[in-house]
């Protein structure tokens, strides 16, 4: 059973909402996932992509991140299985919203598809799964992870839940008083976001894991495999999956 408060269908959805959105700030404000760009870069010219599905979006922080930074695709599917309301601004994008199961339903689409930050939502099991259903339709994947089993990445989450929090709240996109209310004055925005971050980190992936998942997955059409990117305090762990052309 999850102890990530996010994973449960009985998590308030302004909650859900609130945490989501502080992620996306935090990951854009900090440029979190810039160690991806190339990597995303080399497999859409090396697979001819044009179409681009995210999973477990949330409010779709790292996605615009990434468009932004002029990683762009002619079709965009963003899906999850507790779909937000999301604001995109996507100039000459399509841009389609599903809300699935990731572990059930097929992943709409038919080009690269991404997860960030959230592999570790799923047992070892599951993260198989996903990986054989993607590599059975032969679309190339970029799953990259921001939280380690590491006492430096425990120290790094809790600054930016509690310090982060009272510090940033009130430049988090969309404003809203609410938001204000429930992280200083009933600060119960604030406990949620720190729990969750820290249960993050406790279910996060090893680089050991992430060795066995390439090993387990790999095939003699399909490779996978793993890399870690970025500066010594804050590594990305990226795993990645394309057929063998």
């Amino acid at each position: 059973m999850s102890l990530e408060l996010e994973d449960h269908s009985w998590f308030p959805i302004w909650l859900r909402r609130y945490q989501m959105e502080y992620i996306s700030f935090i990951a854009a404000k900090f440029a979190l996932y810039t160690p991806v760009l190339p990597i995303l870069a080399t497999m859409k010219e090396q697979n001819n992509l044009t179409a681009w599905t995210d999973c477990c979006t949330g409010a779709a922080g790292p996605v615009q991140f990434l468009l932004s930074k002029q990683f762009f695709a002619d079709t965009i599917f963003l899906t999850d299985k507790y779909l937000q309301p999301i604001s995109i601004a996507t100039p000459n994008t399509v841009v389609t919203f599903a809300s699935i199961d990731i572990l059930k339903d097929a992943i709409p689409g038919n080009g690269l598809v991404t997860m960030f930050n959230a592999l570790h939502h799923f047992s070892q099991q599951e993260r198989q799964l996903i990986i054989a259903t993607i590599s059975r339709t032969n679309r190339p994947f970029v799953f990259a992870e921001i939280t380690h089993p590491s006492l430096i990445n425990f120290l790094a989450i809790t600054l930016a839940t509690t310090l982060g929090q009272l510090l940033f709240t009130p430049f988090v996109h969309p404003f809203q008083l609410k938001r204000l209310l429930f992280t200083y004055l009933i600060p119960i925005n604030l406990f949620t976001i720190t729990w969750d971050g820290w249960m993050s980190v406790f279910r996060s992936i090893s680089a050991k894991r992430f060795i066995a998942l390439v090993n387990e997955t790999s095939t003699q059409n399909y490779s996978v495999s793993f890399v870690q990117k970025g500066p010594w305090w804050q590594k990305v762990s990226i795993l990645t999956g394309q057929p063998n052309i």
